[in-house]
């Protein structure tokens, strides 16, 4: 069995391999969310059971009134988890290719910049690697706004200097004087809002310092790898715009809650129609178990996916993914500049889980 020990660092891992563990494993399982109500529901069947043969009362319900309820509880519920599980997927890979993004501007910024050694082109790479690790960090922070409740221009990473730039750039009163809020056309947004707004900025800031390579010395590279590198960082913005899209467009509420009104009625309505059948109540209580871990399980598998970015067990760890991929954009500066460059960035960097 995989023991939390064993994890990676990003997800709940596990042995896929070894039945025993996939369904016993408590790192990232559903069980203890879903056994309450299966306990509830066979309590709730005992209850009824006792009424019926205590008051002799028929309080069944017909399993042919429950067929339609089954096929629409059924429809509802695996649409919601195939919804879920598509979001989830998306989402991390707008992670992913950001991540993958971010390393290729690094690289490429070396790669065809190696050749001039002199200390305006080790400038230029410091300051682009330094600021493509903070647009990561940037945006790892909107991603965990919701949890964390930081706004990204209160980071702990960023330098006194970049936290006024940025308020600056707000259409927010951030009480630190005259900032974008004056060409604001709908008034002041909220903080969710702002903060979405902050990677964007930070990507112009990035694009800016490409295209600043021109005024080094002598030019670093041509314009063709110029606009190499651009693409990398359009392709790390279209990542960052999924992300967005996925922040601010949750699973349509109406298909939520349809979704669990009729599972909640139907799961504490199927003991009803079991009155009517003669396995016994112990058999009715296995049947009644298996079945509400069924459906209610996989409405809380939903629910854990529909947010896969947080402090829970099944949630993705992306800063610490973004972290990781920080230090292999560093390698690209040791390579080419040696360690006393490495070392100025790591230390410029405030960056830590």
């Amino acid at each position: 069995m995989v023991q939390e020990k064993d994890k990676h660092g990003f997800t709940v891992t596990y042995d896929s391999s070894s039945h025993y563990g996939v369904i016993f494993q408590m790192w990232g399982s559903i069980w203890p969310k879903v056994l309450p109500y299966c306990m509830l529901n066979v309590v709730f069947t005992i209850c009824l059971h006792f009424i019926q043969i205590t008051f002799d009362a028929d309080i069944s319900v017909s399993d042919k009134n429950l067929s339609f309820l089954n096929l629409a509880v059924s429809f509802l519920v695996v649409s919601r988890v195939n919804m879920a599980v598509g979001r989830y997927n998306t989402a991390l890979a707008d992670v992913q290719t950001m991540c993958r993004e971010a390393i290729t501007v690094m690289q490429k910024g070396v790669a065809f910049s190696f050749a001039n050694n002199d200390e305006s082109a080790k400038e230029w790479r410091h300051e682009l690697a330094y600021k493509t690790c903070m647009l990561l960090r940037i945006v790892m922070g909107v991603i965990d706004y919701e949890e964390s409740g930081t706004n990204v221009w209160d980071l702990e990473d960023l330098t006194e200097s970049e936290r006024k730039t940025m308020k600056e750039n707000l259409y927010q009163d951030t009480g630190t004087g005259t900032n974008a809020l004056r060409w604001a056309t709908a008034g002041i947004r909220s903080e969710n809002q702002e903060n979405m707004r902050v990677p964007i900025y930070q990507a112009y800031l990035l694009r800016k310092h490409v295209y600043s390579q021109r005024f080094c010395n002598e030019p670093l590279m041509d314009a063709i790898k110029e606009k190499n590198i651009i693409g990398a960082i359009d392709s790390f913005m279209g990542g960052f715009y999924g992300i967005r899209k996925f922040l601010t467009t949750p699973i349509p509420f109406p298909v939520v809650q349809m979704a669990r009104t009729f599972l909640f009625f139907y799961v504490f309505t199927v003991p009803f129609d079991l009155l009517t059948d003669k396995s016994g109540l112990f058999a009715h209580c296995i049947i009644i178990f298996i079945l509400t871990f069924g459906f209610m399980g996989l409405e809380f598998v939903a629910i854990e996916l529909s947010n896969p970015f947080g402090d829970d067990d099944n949630d993705y760890d992306n800063l610490g993914f973004a972290i990781s991929c920080i230090e292999d954009l560093k390698c690209a500066i040791l390579d080419v500049d040696g360690p006393e460059w490495t070392e100025r960035l790591h230390n410029r960097l405030k960056i830590s889980v």
